[in-house]
């Protein structure tokens, strides 16, 4: 049986509506970063059927709050399919909730966004008891904290049991293609950490060029160089896609030049299962 193809993050979720208020300023933030149609479970199965994509992490949008129900009940529907990386808040201080969600077998483990409009910085204190939790209970964590990298290696240093994902190649979006070299290079300096990885995702969105987006195969060459195909994970974030999801597959499965044979299916699909704990 062929390794599955395994699209890393994607985003599903359902329109605002007075049953279900986004939080203060979520729909502007909507508009400015995704595409105007929601994503629903359905639409996502067609699109990845098309692009040649056989399953899909489900992360909830950070501008509807907090909710997990829509990307789970997905999940639900599409067991083979789906898998949910569930949104926490960190306020609550408390560990049950999210307990009560891993049991849920759809839900693999959880991400976090670092962000200042969010909920801050990956050394806030306040993010202390999920650290300690994901560490003793081994959960993944999927995190957005683009710009605080050296927090980021600081934390994994202090817990050495705390899986970590890294999200969109580590990168801010302040620079792109050949002058996001920089921030490549600090993420490729955490690899001595190894339980950090990386979430090769959202490419197209730091590139200024279309498919296959020359100027970041380099940045990726770099990112495979020093974490190796156990530590990559492809993936999309469709819902920001620059361009079509097929040719996205195509960067990965034919125009990268030092990524070959095995090595493929490790990060398209067999190394984030893994990392996941999902079955192949």
């Amino acid at each position: 049986m062929s390794t599955p193809v395994v699209d890393a993050q994607v985003h599903v979720w359902l329109p605002e509506s007075s049953d279900r208020p986004w939080p203060p300023g979520g729909a502007e933030r909507a508009r400015s970063m995704h595409r105007a149609e929601p994503i629903s479970g359905p639409t996502l199965l067609r699109e990845m059927r098309e692009a040649g994509v056989d399953r899909a992490v489900l992360v909830p949008p950070f501008f509807e709050g907090y909710r997990n129900d829509y990307a789970v009940a997905c999940a639900t529907e599409a067991p083979d399919a789906f898998r949910v990386m569930a949104r926490v808040d960190l306020r609550t201080g408390d560990p049950g909730p999210v307990r009560e969600l891993l049991r849920d077998p759809v839900v693999a483990g959880v991400r976090l966004v670092f962000l200042p409009a969010d909920a801050g910085r990956v050394d806030d204190p306040g993010a202390e008891w999920l650290w300690a939790f994901a560490e003793a209970e081994d959960v993944p964590v999927m995190l957005l904290a683009s710009g605080q990298l050296g927090a980021l290696g600081d934390l994994a240093r202090r817990r050495p049991g705390l899986r970590l994902a890294v999200d969109h190649l580590g990168l801010t979006g302040r620079a792109t293609d050949a002058a996001a070299a920089p921030e490549i290079e600090e993420l490729a300096g955490l690899a001595v950490l190894p339980t950090v990885s990386v979430k090769v995702t959202a490419v197209p969105c730091y590139s200024t060029e279309s498919a296959p987006w020359p100027a970041m195969h380099p940045h990726l060459r770099r990112l495979f160089d020093a974490y190796g195909p156990e530590r990559l994970f492809w993936g999309s974030d469709l819902s920001r896609l620059r361009g079509a999801y097929a040719d996205l597959v195509r960067l990965f499965r034919e125009d990268l030049d030092f990524l070959t044979g095995p090595d493929v299916d490790a990060v398209m699909g067999a190394s984030v299962l893994r990392w996941l704990g999902w079955p192949a």
